[in-house]
């Protein structure tokens, strides 16, 4: 599975993991076991952790936690895709000017924010007793300068490639675009926020709670590349 046209990436499913790929990353970028830790670990949430048993080895491209211009090659051992895409998105995040966040913002149809974190936390105990899964959603802020019309197509086609339970990605307004005039537009928020359907394998809670920081590095690659 291949992806990018500046930066490019290649995940190749072998043995008990992943091969991850990345090409054309330029030299001299410094980048530690720490920041792919940081990023990895926010995909813990109650009721779902990743493989214990994981590892990740570095082949080539990175010497002395800098990278060298060649390719930079990972095996990811009892990995999947899409945590690989959080070490692209780790490395991507290096070479934006300005951040950018990806957050959850509904869980069951509860409002994801602190006055509400009793409630999400007992719908998912009980999503977690019965082995069920609650639909969700997510917002990533993208900074100012971001092309929205280069951005929303591709960040579309690799989205809906890699995760099946997306039902929906608005950009900007979204549908509320449908209740304003030219006129009162204002300035258009640089934003995208996705819909998922519940786990089909009902093996995570809540989505938005563990891949919010999938396409928040799907975003990171996606702007490095347009």
């Amino acid at each position: 599975m291949n992806f990018g046209e500046k930066i490019k990436i290649n995940f190749e499913n072998i043995e008990n993991g992943i091969k991850l790929s990345i090409l054309n990353f330029p030299k001299g970028i410094a980048v530690s076991a720490l920041d792919f830790g940081t990023d990895l670990a926010k995909r813990t949430v109650e009721g779902y952790s990743p493989n214990k048993e994981e590892e990740i080895d570095v082949i080539s491209g990175i010497v002395e936690e800098v990278t060298t211009g060649d390719d930079i090659v990972f095996i990811y051992n009892y990995g999947d895709i899409l945590s690989s895409m959080i070490l692209v998105g780790s490395l991507c995040k290096k070479l934006l000017p300005n951040t950018l966040s990806a957050f959850p913002t509904e869980v069951g149809g509860i409002f994801y924010g602190e006055k509400n974190d009793a409630y999400i936390r007992i719908a998912i105990q009980k999503m977690i007793i019965t082995k069920d899964a609650l639909g969700s959603s997510l917002e990533i802020n993208l900074p100012v300068e971001t092309d929205m019309s280069k951005f929303k197509g591709e960040f579309s086609k690799i989205a809906f490639t890699l995760i099946p339970e997306i039902q929906a990605i608005q950009f900007g307004y979204g549908c509320a675009i449908s209740k304003k005039a030219n006129s009162n537009l204002g300035v258009t928020p640089k934003r995208a926020q996705l819909s998922f359907a519940p786990h089909l394998k009902s093996k995570i809670p809540a989505l938005a709670l563990v891949y919010n920081i999938v396409l928040e590095s799907l975003a990171a690659f996606i702007l490095v590349n347009i």
